[in-house]
């Protein structure tokens, strides 16, 4: 099983501006900010279980 996974440019900012977008609502709720590599795992915990294949054969998490 992969250890590590590597994150494209794109992929890294997206992550560094929702943690952002996160954190500073935590902190206005007076709770500790999360590291991105938390949310990295929150978002495979939570987000498994949600994908799913379209007709297309897309994987694809809905909205």
């Amino acid at each position: 099983m992969v250890q590590s996974v590597r994150l494209n440019d794109a992929e890294q900012e997206k992550l560094r501006k929702k943690a952002v977008e996160l954190n500073k609502v935590l902190i206005q709720k007076g709770q500790q900010p999360v590291r991105d590599s938390e949310l990295v795992h929150i978002l495979i915990e939570e987000g498994i279980e949600l994908i799913e294949i379209s007709n297309s054969g897309k994987l694809t998490i809905p909205k």
